[in-house]
């Protein structure tokens, strides 16, 4: 058995850990639901087909392919540039929300997490100039 792509491989094993995990956990605690009995079986599903992608060397091949494929490559880059634009403003949003919940209300803890979240804009903030000093320097 040889393995072709090992990232895949490594995602499986992960799956079906966790999912094993899962199952494991349900079974000490007797307490299976819907929601856990649909967790594990798609942990389950998800990962042994990721370690049979990954053990054969014809899909391995495509999965190769379509990981260097350009559109693929610029969708995901536009996708995480948008996702990144939205968590921005999204945590800016909330920030302000709260920093004015917290002053009209008095209430300390919408404050705290008001702040929180400042930290967490300026840190992407930073992120981004980094980033981007980083990636101009380069060409």
């Amino acid at each position: 058995m040889k393995i072709y792509n090992k990232k895949v491989f490594a995602s499986g094993v992960f799956m079906v850990a966790l999912g094993l995990l899962n199952l494991i956990t349900s079974m000490m605690r007797q307490d299976f639901d819907m929601n856990s009995i649909i967790l594990i079986a798609a942990l389950f599903v998800l990962g042994f087909g990721s370690i049979m992608r990954s053990i054969s060397q014809r899909m391995a091949k495509e999965d190769k392919l379509e990981e260097l494929d350009e559109r693929n490559r610029l969708i995901a880059l536009k996708s995480k540039s948008k996702s990144f634009r939205l968590t921005q403003i999204i945590s800016f949003t909330l920030m302000l929300a709260l920093l004015v919940m917290g002053k009209v209300s008095g209430y300390e803890g919408f404050i705290a997490m008001g702040v929180g979240l400042a930290f967490a804009f300026a840190i992407s903030m930073f992120t981004e100039i980094f980033t981007y000093m980083y990636y101009e320097s380069k060409n």
